[in-house]
């Protein structure tokens, strides 16, 4: 039996969980020393104005505690291939890559140091917990005060860290605990 060591991934592992279709749809060349740059699908949901208010603003304000209930979260307009987002301009978009943790390991989504050096912001909500599997939303933001930021469908801005752990027994898993996004294929508003 061969003993792993815990922690973070190099780049022989990571490219052993490509082997394994821990990562599909990556590029064996997009394998860092510590981590795997990936890239975003061609769907981009893009907070809708309201259609009657000259401002653009909606008077009722999106209820967290709510969210599961239609109308209670952010209206989105979907656009594909490209966006531009205009200064403080917020869009969900998704991986092109799709991941099946094993119980062993989990991820960190991270915003790649180039992407944020443009004035992107990734809002802190990448995890990968054991047992998901599916296409990760990602929320990003343009930061800039003076510039739009437009991004294309394959565009690398993201990058993954790969943290092997003691295994969970299955049902301790993300599928078996809540598994709410586990599936997604594109990106997805909050449930």
């Amino acid at each position: 039996m061969t003993i792993q060591s815990l922690g973070i991934l190099g780049r022989e592992e990571i490219a052993e969980l490509l082997d394994r279709k821990v990562v599909e749809n990556a590029q064996y060349g997009n394998i860092n020393p510590a981590s795997l740059n990936v890239t975003l699908g061609n769907t981009f949901l893009y907070e809708r104005r309201h259609p009657h208010n000259s401002s653009g603003f909606h008077y009722h304000p999106c209820d967290f505690s709510r969210r599961a209930e239609g109308g209670m979260t952010p209206a989105f307009d979907t656009i594909t291939e490209s966006i531009v987002l205009e200064p403080g301009a917020f869009v969900l978009a998704s991986l092109v890559e799709k991941l099946n943790l094993p119980n062993d390991i989990a991820c960190d989504v991270m915003l790649r140091s180039s992407a944020a050096r443009m004035g992107i912001q990734h809002l802190l909500a990448g995890w990968g917990d054991p047992g998901y599997s599916g296409h990760l939303t990602l929320e990003l933001k343009n930061e800039l005060r003076y510039h739009a930021v437009r991004l294309h469908a394959g565009d690398s801005i993201i990058q993954l860290r790969f943290h092997r752990i003691v295994p969970l027994r299955d049902e301790h898993t993300y599928a078996a605990m809540s598994g709410k996004y586990s599936g997604d294929t594109g990106p997805q508003g909050a449930r």
